[in-house]
């Protein structure tokens, strides 16, 4: 198996150290793309912190500001969610970091069956539409507590556990401290968060852009 995908298997992220920072991010995320047997998305959305309420309510910045931001996986309330993140830091930070927990470290104190039985709606219509989510099924993992409902009664319980547990779970923290320092996040198996942002610390500046992996087609994963 690519050494790459490995790493994504088995801690369902890639802290990839510096990539030139001078090369184009989208540069670099075809490059990337292209050892794992993915694709680019869609053009690098800039990420920086700004006080709460600057950004829309929409948005995870616009209700946590400068806060620690809570563990998700990026759009679950979309039917089907991008696999992979790419962050890539432009101005770094050592006082701020990116955190992960796979969703494997949550099976001890919440069953896979009860996970698989939950459902969840986006909290408003894409589309005109609005879906009931599997937060589990055998390809792929969603969570998000400001953006997902729950629907039934295994939903309200996993919710409330969730809540609970990541407040207490030891988490992987990496801070992307230097300029062109990236990270690969498998956005199917794994959470990511952030811690608050200093005030001293608010000139931080990432790089995301989102992979699809095309050795799957598209396959419906729910």
């Amino acid at each position: 198996m690519n050494p790459l995908r490995q790493r994504l298997q088995s801690d369902g992220f890639a802290n990839m150290g510096v990539i030139d920072p001078t090369r184009l991010f989208p540069e670099v995320a075809r490059g990337i793309a292209a050892s794992i047997s993915a694709t680019v998305v869609d053009a690098p959305e800039q990420l920086e912190a700004s006080p709460r309420g600057a950004k829309g309510p929409n948005t995870y910045g616009g209700n946590y500001g400068l806060d620690a931001l809570p563990f998700h996986t990026d759009l679950a309330h979309w039917h089907r969610p991008p696999r992979y993140v790419l962050l890539r830091s432009g101005i770094g930070s050592k006082m701020v970091q990116t955190r992960l927990i796979h969703r494997r470290d949550l099976e001890s104190s919440i069953s896979v069956s009860l996970m698989k039985r939950a459902m969840f709606s986006p909290r408003r219509r894409l589309e005109g539409k609005l879906y009931l989510l599997h937060m589990l099924t055998n390809q792929l993992f969603r969570w998000d507590e400001l953006f997902l409902e729950p629907k039934n009664q295994p939903a309200i319980e996993v919710r409330q556990r969730m809540l609970h547990l990541l407040q207490r779970i030891e988490a992987t923290n990496i801070a992307l401290d230097q300029p062109g320092h990236t990270l690969l996040i498998d956005n199917w198996h794994t959470m990511h968060g952030r811690s608050p942002v200093p005030a001293t610390e608010i000139a931080r500046r990432l790089e995301r852009i989102y992979l699809e992996d095309t050795e799957h087609g598209h396959e419906d994963p729910t």
